[in-house]
């Protein structure tokens, strides 16, 4: 399982055969503690034998839950059509069904279920579907420019400046002058999201809010030049971000 997956993860489980439901409940539990998460803590699960309940929870909170892990064939409807409801309602939780029948899988392909699994529950194509998830969901990994007293994250670089023999390095929060030149980081973030817009600057196209043919404003309302030279270059990659 991916490590690195800090939020606390909300799951519910409904199924109207208690057993059942335990048996899923507990079959989460031994997987998520055994990869170093711990209940309360990091995860937490919650088991309805009656659909309308969680139903009810739901329309108090549309993303209380992270996932959903639903017996198709519920007393009192289907959990397909449970999950259709939903998705009307705009709740984006990530779906494992559980059923006895094969049959239905095709019909639960519209409401983009994250596994489709047949009871008993094999743990390992459990674990299987918690570790794609933890994997989406794992939280990026933070970039740092180390400019030798510390690290800068990237992120909060808004753009870097010739000076001299050195670089001026412009944060959301102050500037802070470097003893290297511009050229010699450019190499590292090129490949991180930065840009040049002049020979003399280069930006970071997350903070990019507008360009023009002279000017690129950035979200903190700063405006840094762009050459004819660069001009072209900055679009494409510009417009490569965005995408």
């Amino acid at each position: 399982m991916p490590t690195g997956f800090h939020r606390n993860l909300h799951i519910a489980v409904c199924d109207d055969e208690p057993q059942m439901a335990e048996q899923n409940e507990a079959a989460l539990s031994r997987i998520l503690d055994g990869h170093g998460l711990q209940r309360s803590r990091d995860y937490e699960i919650d088991v309805f034998h009656v659909p309308v309940l969680l139903v009810q929870r739901l329309e108090q909170d549309r993303s209380v839950y992270d996932i959903l892990m639903l017996d198709i064939q519920l007393a009192d409807t289907n959990g397909i059509e449970l999950a259709h409801f939903l998705r009307d309602h705009d709740v984006q939780a990530e779906i494992i069904y559980v059923t006895d029948y094969p049959g239905f899988a095709l019909d639960s392909f519209p409401t983009y279920p994250l596994e489709y699994l047949l009871k008993p529950v094999d743990e390992e194509r459990l674990a299987a579907a918690m570790d794609r998830y933890l994997l989406m969901h794992r939280p990026p990994e933070r970039l740092f420019l180390q400019t030798g007293s510390r690290g800068i994250p990237l992120e909060d670089i808004l753009y870097l400046e010739i000076a001299g023999r050195k670089t001026a390095v412009y944060t959301v929060e102050e500037q802070e002058l470097i003893s290297r030149t511009l050229s010699s980081l450019e190499d590292s973030l090129l490949t991180q999201g930065f840009c040049h817009s002049h020979f003399s600057y280069l930006v970071n196209l997350a903070h990019v809010k507008r360009v023009t043919r002279t000017a690129i404003l950035l979200d903190n309302g700063d405006e840094i030049p762009v050459s004819r030279r660069y001009y072209q270059q900055f679009m494409d990659r510009y417009i490569e971000h965005l995408k």
